[in-house]
């Protein structure tokens, strides 16, 4: 009995740590993205769209304008939620959010 309990409880430790890893990869993936912004522009259309949120987030608060253009005109979602971000100080930030809005609804054919 208490050799099946170490058993179930090593099966569970190892099924909530393969659970976490997901997350983990998906924020390094989007990190090292950053890094090279051509390379992040030019593959938004690739990306699975799980990678969207976190990409939008560390684009933000990282300050890459560039990047945030171009995923506003990426998103693959119906909503973009800005209202926590409109209270930040960032304003040339924000204004490369807004910028990428622009161009999304001045465009015929939305992307994905």
């Amino acid at each position: 009995m208490e050799r099946e309990r170490l058993n179930f409880d090593s099966f569970r430790s190892k099924f909530r740590m393969s659970i976490q890893n997901p997350l983990r990869l998906l924020n390094l993936a989007g990190k090292s993205l950053l890094t090279e912004e051509a390379l992040a522009i030019s593959t938004l259309e690739y990306l699975p769209i799980e990678l969207f949120p976190p990409l939008f987030m560390e684009a933000f608060w990282g300050r890459h304008r560039k990047i945030l253009k171009a995923l506003v005109q990426a998103w693959p979602f119906v909503r973009l939620p800005l209202g926590g971000l409109m209270q930040t100080p960032h304003l040339v930030t924000l204004q490369a959010v807004l910028d990428g809005l622009d161009v999304l609804l001045t465009q015929k054919d939305r992307p994905r």
